[in-house]
């Protein structure tokens, strides 16, 4: 339990430093522990809840909030947000999912990397064997083989 609340700190800390929440890294820190599947969203939502309200803070205060923009997204964000909370899903089709969008997230995080500093895009190599290793790694364990 300590190194699980240790990897849930690292991840506040660093999703914090650049304004997200880390939800879909509790939850895939979660799933690999081996947490009672049932109590993932109330662990990954307090979580999430506490890093993002320190970056909202943060940002309101050095004076980013455009409500004009925000609105919108707040509109359609939160019923929509407890729709989809609210909707029974298998464990199975859950750690599929998890695991699906998770590896296309980082796949295009890898591919599309560009550096908003230069005039220039530039894009970052991708370390392919790193990519089949993590990969690997993934089926094996969504299919209870390792």
């Amino acid at each position: 339990m300590i190194i699980l609340s240790i990897l849930f700190f690292v991840t506040a800390i660093l999703y914090s430093s650049v304004g997200f929440g880390g939800g879909s890294t509790y939850l895939a820190i979660l799933f690999i522990w081996g947490v009672p599947y049932f109590i993932f969203p109330l662990i990954a939502l307090a979580c999430n809840i506490v890093v993002v309200s320190g970056n909202c803070f943060n940002y309101i205060r050095a004076g980013n909030l455009n409500l004009k923009l925000l609105i919108p997204y707040l509109i359609g964000s939160i019923p929509l947000a407890f729709i989809g909370g609210s909707l029974p899903i298998e464990k199975k089709i859950f750690e599929i999912l998890l695991f699906v969008v998770l590896a296309i997230a980082g796949l295009l995080l890898l591919f599309n990397f560009k550096s908003y500093e230069d005039k220039e895009e530039t894009y970052r190599k991708v370390v392919f064997y790193f990519l089949i290793v993590i990969s690997i790694f993934g089926i094996l364990r969504i299919f209870n083989i390792l």
